[in-house]
């Protein structure tokens, strides 16, 4: 098939152009203002053999044929945020799909301060590819990085919520409730405190601790530490003196040679009656007479006369060695002994002797501290006792703004399911005292001393059960719909795509579904994949998925409808494929009301 011109849409900011086959299909933005997902390029996934799809802010709804490749999209999305990939889902005689996706995470500091835990740099956008080969195998990269697949899946959670039947999301988990509470009741500051607080706490409580298991080897460090000191004291280390020892014992050891040499030298240099001293003598006056009658020589007189004093000067220095030897008989054996001391000592304290005297300064020290163990233990337990007090008050408090919030969240969440035709169902927060792992209450963390949990009694006469144990894929989405549209400011994920949200719904729930789904687009980046006409018309953005074979070929591609093409694919939803001029009055006029 020839490449398609370039279509321009009545929004200002969306352009659709491209061709299938093997060439690109894409829907992209001019400008991706403040959304998350900004952009998803698939190659060679399933019957999409090259796509590339910018998103645009507000509420995006796709729509087409069962069968055309929704559900590919979104499996496309699923993969980038780290879900497992099977080599079923690389196109056929191709070696490996690739997914990548474009994220502005400028001001998201969630997902900021997460890439900076995992390694992996930021700033506005992030950019995460996923390969898939053909033998199963993949690999994934964000912004050049490699990550592993569980540290991706981590990281997709702050990115998309995908919302449809048995998908694991942040609301099915209860460890999250806490964040979404909190982030309704504006508690997170107060939160941030009573976490600083318990910070504290565990630190003096360590220290503690620590000093408690000191307690117990006391003594016995207590006469370590005495004999060490008492040892190295005894000693009277001097640094230095191991090397000066050593010279000393190569000099002891040698004396008799020494003495030899030092006896002879004298005899050549002074003492002898040919000594150098007394030649030079004689060749200094010899000088002298010659000068006098040539002064040419007086030069070399002088030089002559500088000879003589330097052999006096090595002379003095040999007679001084020869001096040093004249000592105590017994020296050498005390030389002997203090190196032998030294050297136990340097083995026993770091190997040298200055090893040996830092080890005898840091036993002194905690010699000083261990006589001061009983001080330093009151003084801990009045920290920890008024930091424990402390921690209680900031905690207690936190739980009762908690259950202020949870009251006030409960209606609101309640009244938006009546809206979504779920008049029945009672939605309910609980928050109770979190329990240690014996059982007892409360126990304390850094987020406090609740655990929060939302539940959810479908039908009248039903006891309230956790949100994970609800089945049904219709009413999951409505549920998650109503608590988005309640805690859209708490949110941390900006970007959202409901599937199956219009299971087992029509007529009014659906417009108000749809309804409520273009409001979410005011403060989140929605997607919405519906079979409704009454939410795709409520749309901001249209796409349409649709399926082509092509010489026994299957391509998937996608197209931005607006005017007569977008009032056809809503008639199309309406009646089917028998559309009639009445059906497409009725879609035009579905369209009208939505401004």
């Amino acid at each position: 098939m020839g490449k398609r011109g370039m279509q321009r849409s009545p929004f200002s900011n969306i352009v659709v152009h491209g061709t299938y086959k093997d060439e690109k299909t894409a829907f992209q933005t001019d400008t991706p203002g403040s959304l998350m997902l900004t952009q998803i390029t698939i190659s060679n996934l399933a019957t999409i053999q090259s796509l590339t799809l910018s998103l645009a802010e507000g509420f995006t709804v796709l729509t087409g044929e069962t069968g055309a490749g929704k559900s590919i999209l979104t499996d496309a999305v699923r993969l980038v945020l780290g879900s497992r990939g099977s080599s079923d889902m690389v196109r056929t005689g191709e070696k490996q799909a690739v997914i990548e996706a474009v994220f502005h995470i400028q001001g998201l500091n969630e997902v900021t301060v997460l890439l900076d835990e995992l390694g992996i740099p930021g700033g506005e956008e992030l950019v995460i590819r996923r390969i898939l080969a053909d033998n199963g195998r993949s690999r994934a990269v964000a912004n050049d990085c490699s990550i592993s697949q569980p540290k991706l899946e981590q990281l997709g959670q702050y990115l998309i919520n995908i919302h449809g039947q048995h998908d694991n999301q942040m609301l099915l988990n209860p460890a999250t409730h806490l964040d979404f509470l909190d982030g309704y009741g504006q508690l997170l500051p107060l939160r941030q405190a009573v976490g600083q607080r318990f910070r504290q706490y565990t630190q003096l409580a360590k220290q503690k601790q620590e000093a408690l298991e000191q307690a117990g080897r006391r003594d016995a460090r207590l006469e370590e530490l005495n004999h060490t000191v008492t040892d190295l004291e005894q000693a009277q280390l001097r640094q230095g003196e191991m090397e000066e020892l050593r010279r000393e014992h190569t000099l002891l050891t040698h004396s008799s040679e020494l003495a030899r040499i030092t006896g002879t030298l004298a005899q050549l240099l002074y003492e002898g009656e040919s000594a150098l001293h007394t030649q030079a003598g004689e060749a200094v006056h010899l000088m002298d007479q010659a000068a006098a009658f040539d002064p040419a020589l007086e030069e070399a007189g002088a030089a002559l006369k500088a000879v003589r004093s330097q052999v006096e000067d090595v002379y003095r220095v040999v007679a001084g060695s020869a001096h040093r030897l004249d000592v105590d008989p017994n020296r050498l054996d005390q030389v002997n002994e203090r190196l032998a001391l030294l050297e136990k000592l340097a083995r026993r304290h770091g190997g040298t002797v200055e090893a040996a005297m830092e080890t005898l300064a840091k036993a002194k020290e905690e010699l000083d501290r261990l006589m001061d163990y009983d001080v330093t233990l009151q003084g801990l337990e009045k920290e920890l006792t008024r930091a424990a007090q402390e921690l209680h008050e900031q905690a207690r408090v936190l739980s009762e703004r908690r259950r202020e919030a949870a009251a006030a969240l409960d209606p609101l969440v309640n009244g938006l399911l009546a809206e979504l035709g779920m008049e029945k169902a009672q939605f309910q927060t609980k928050v109770e005292p979190a329990r240690t792992s014996t059982g007892m209450t409360p126990a304390y963390t850094s987020l406090g001393m609740d655990q929060v949990e939302f539940l959810l009694a479908s039908n009248p006469g039903q006891s309230p059960r956790p949100l994970a144990r609800i089945a049904s894929g219709g009413e999951l989405s409505r549920i998650m719909l109503s608590l988005k549209s309640a805690l859209a400011k708490a949110d941390p994920t900006r970007t959202l795509i409901f599937d199956e949200v219009d299971q087992g719904i029509a007529g009014a729930v659906a417009d108000r579904v749809g309804q409520k789904l273009r409001a979410l687009g005011q403060s989140h980046q929605v997607v919405c994949i519906t079979h409704l006409p009454q939410i795709a018309a409520q749309g901001t953005h249209h796409i349409l998925v649709q399926k082509d074979v092509i010489e026994g070929q299957t391509y998937t591609r996608v197209r931005v409808l607006h005017g007569p093409d977008k009032v056809e694919e809503v008639a199309r939803l309406m009646s089917g494929m028998d559309i009639t001029p009445q059906t497409r009055l009725a879609a035009q006029e579905m369209l009208s009301r939505q401004g």
